[in-house]
């Protein structure tokens, strides 16, 4: 049997999806890819997407400074509506609330815009009521079940809690010692979870608490740059490794399942991914920034 060159070899190994072990989680089978809208415009480095049962799957086209509303049937994106408003640039984290509204984090200027249902203008999310005003960065934020927003504030070093209107709660310190939190979760039972992508760690606190802790060990050994996170309706944490190209999966009591998928430009593959969303029948959107499409997986034991 020919020996594959040692060059070969690790191109052929990346191409590989790494598979867990079914007794610990579902594999992530590859469905389709969408590239472009209903008109024929492609994505340009899209970051964010966001799931919702009723209102479809938003995409946030980063590049092309708008989103893309496709309709999610019979287990297929369908049309790809755009939605572009002077308001809103560089879309890279998206959510959508149980009436139909859309959030998106505009990169560039670092504010939360609020879409309707039918994509109009609807305001910003401006913490109002938060101490320290209006001096609020936010680099990433999420909505839970009952539509209340955690944003992700690295200005202020915080987590600020806001009600659906976006008016102040209470906020959650960061830890005293931290490389940088990209990104962050709500689970299901409304512990909040935060990615050190410096460390590779995983923080969290629980619900009416108001301190982090780390959640297991460290993931340096398995994740190489870890940028975004999510969980599903049993508290499974999935991560997104940007520079590894690949998913992370880990549990609730914060033990490492193993990863998935992995670098590469062909179906099924990832480039640089961003964003993770999963929908309430269990299929997986992630935003395949460096390959300038969307991707749709299903999990299958």
């Amino acid at each position: 049997m020919a020996i594959l060159p040692r060059a070969l070899l690790i191109i052929a190994l990346l191409s590989v999806p790494l598979l867990l072990p079914a007794a610990e989680t579902a594999r992530l089978r590859y469905d389709q890819s969408v590239y472009q809208d209903d008109k024929g415009i492609g994505m340009d480095h899209p970051e964010g997407v966001a799931c919702s049962e009723k209102y479809g799957v938003v995409v946030g086209d980063t590049g092309n400074d708008r989103l893309v509303r496709y309709a999610f049937q019979d287990h297929t994106l369908k049309a790809g509506t755009e939605i572009r408003i002077p308001q809103l640039s560089q879309p890279v984290r998206i959510q959508v609330t149980s009436k139909g509204d859309i959030l998106a984090l505009d990169g560039k200027q670092r504010r939360i815009v609020r879409l309707g249902p039918d994509g109009a203008f609807k305001g910003y999310v401006t913490a109002e009521g938060a101490p320290g005003g209006s001096a609020v960065a936010p680099r990433s934020f999420k909505v839970d079940r009952d539509d209340n927003i955690y944003v992700l504030d690295i200005f202020s070093a915080r987590v600020l809690l806001l009600n659906p209107d976006g008016k102040y709660r209470t906020e959650i310190a960061f830890p005293k010692d931290y490389g940088f939190f990209s990104d962050l979760a709500v689970d299901p039972k409304g512990t909040v979870l935060l990615i050190d992508s410096v460390r590779a760690v995983v923080l969290s606190a629980a619900k009416n608490t108001n301190a982090f802790s780390p959640l297991g060990g460290l993931l340096k050994e398995y994740l190489a740059f870890p940028v975004s996170l999510t969980t599903d309706s049993r508290g499974t944490i999935y991560i997104t490794d940007a520079n590894g190209a690949d998913i992370g999966i880990m549990a609730h009591d914060g033990a490492f399942l193993g990863k998935q998928l992995g670098m590469g430009w062909s179906e099924g593959l990832l480039y640089y991914p961003s964003q993770m969303c999963i929908y309430e029948n269990g299929e997986v959107f992630i935003a395949d920034r460096g390959n300038s499409r969307v991707q749709e997986f299903t999990p299958v034991k």
